[in-house]
């Protein structure tokens, strides 16, 4: 790899005040204690590019007991990936100990997939085992400095994510890392080097392997900072929404690719995103998959009617979602939320023949999610959101009823519930 750069304080923007205090304290503490300590990760990468880290991450020489020693607030988690999480207040600034790649009969098996790592290793072999240059820049509490043992300022320098060793060898232990390089490339607007993004096409259908835990966690995070049309698109143009989310892939694949509706969708949701600074999961997922499904959807009920068999486009929906959802590892009661938002879009559209309570509707758990992809399609079309103020409106209405009945040591239960068609006894 690279010469080990160190960049003092004079020649670069990173200032202690811009450090949480609660991560300096830890580096401190650990470095009298005779132990080296560094700020490590995206939060050296963010401070760098003059942006506020979400985390401040750091890595010692000590081990995880050690750790537990110098710090009564200390607890250790993780099997895998033995980690120190030191609680101050509401901060946790999490400790790590230097690794290194772990040789395959340490790994346990002649695979390259990584299912332990736990091999401590010195400063230099942890920055050769992360993930990508722009992660792996040390920051050193005691002189001030940056030291970069792969290269990364340079690719900071140069908007570039570049894959540290082999990415060809690196993705085939963690294919996660795949997502991953897609992840900051759409975030920070970077370019994913050549040989980093040819390994990612090469090596797509390797992520079937990993965790759907830690896919399902990694596909969140792509719309994180309303980055989530740039992600998508970079999934679809590598082959990794093929084999994580097929049905839109080949949604886009017969929606004219680049310019599908797909996009206006996910770029107003990015919209929302950034507005509200919430990342609202199910609401995200519901986006992605409505239109794709909904196309499958029509194609499927075609086929009943021509059968001359009556079915439900509600029924049809919830049918093709539910091995969506398990493929990718959603939580139950996400997916039901998902898909109970998806099939209320059809109560936005007036049908004298569907009668319910418009009172009940708007007070239903799920009616803000549902509300807001109903809002998502209005901006789509380039409709009046004005269409949607009644139905806001109504769950105002709800919202202070809840809060009365709660006030006066009722519950929930006691809101009005959705209107259902009374039964009528058949004459004989």
């Amino acid at each position: 790899m690279t010469e080990v750069i160190r960049i003092s304080r004079s020649e670069h923007p990173i200032s202690r005040k811009n450090i949480h205090p609660d991560a300096l304290k830890v580096m401190y503490r650990l470095v009298r204690r005779g132990y080296i300590a560094y700020l490590v990760g995206g939060s050296v990468r963010d401070l760098l590019l003059g942006r506020v880290p979400k985390d401040f991450d750091v890595s010692t020489n000590a081990t995880p007991n050690q750790i537990k020693k110098v710090f009564r607030n200390c607890f250790l988690i993780g099997r895998r990936f033995r980690l120190a999480h030191i609680k101050f207040n509401d901060q946790i600034i999490e400790t790590s100990t230097f690794r290194r790649c772990p040789e395959p009969e340490e790994n346990g098996s002649d695979e390259l997939y990584v299912f332990r790592d736990n091999c401590y290793g010195t400063p230099n072999e942890d920055a050769l085992r992360r993930d990508f240059t722009i992660n792996a820049l040390f920051y050193e509490i005691g002189k001030f400095s940056i030291i970069d043992h792969v290269g990364g300022v340079s690719d900071i320098e140069n908007r570039l994510i570049r894959c540290i060793g082999d990415p060809n060898i690196r993705f085939r232990e963690d294919p996660v890392r795949m997502i991953r390089a897609i992840r900051f490339a759409s975030r920070l607007d970077f370019n994913i080097e050549p040989a980093t993004y040819n390994a990612i096409t090469r090596h797509s259908a390797e992520i079937r392997k990993s965790s759907p835990a830690r896919i399902f966690e990694e596909l969140q995070k792509l719309f994180s900072y309303g980055s989530g049309e740039k992600s998508v698109r970079l999934l679809y143009k590598t082959g990794l929404l093929q084999e994580l989310m097929p049905e839109v892939s080949q949604y886009l694949d017969h929606d004219q690719s680049q310019d599908s509706i797909l996009w206006s969708w996910l770029r107003h949701l990015d919209d929302r995103i950034k507005e509200t600074g919430k990342l609202e999961v199910v609401l995200i997922f519901a986006t992605l998959l409505f239109v794709p499904i909904q196309r499958l959807v029509a194609a499927r009920f075609a086929e009943f009617e021509a059968k001359g068999e009556r079915v439900s486009a509600n029924e049809l929906l919830a049918e093709l979602l539910v091995p969506v959802c398990v493929r990718i590892s959603m939580p139950r009661w996400m997916s039901a939320r998902m898909i109970q938002i998806m099939t209320n879009q059809s109560r936005f559209v007036p049908d004298k023949r569907k009668r319910f309570s418009k009172r009940g509707f708007a007070a239903q758990e799920g009616f803000p999610e549902t509300l807001a992809l109903y809002e998502l399609g209005l901006r789509v079309a380039g409709e009046d959101l004005s269409r949607s103020e009644p139905w806001r409106a109504l769950r105002k209405e709800s919202e202070a009823q809840l809060a009365r009945i709660t006030a006066e040591g009722g519950n929930s239960e006691q809101v009005r519930q959705p209107y259902r068609r009374s039964s009528r006894r058949r004459r004989r």
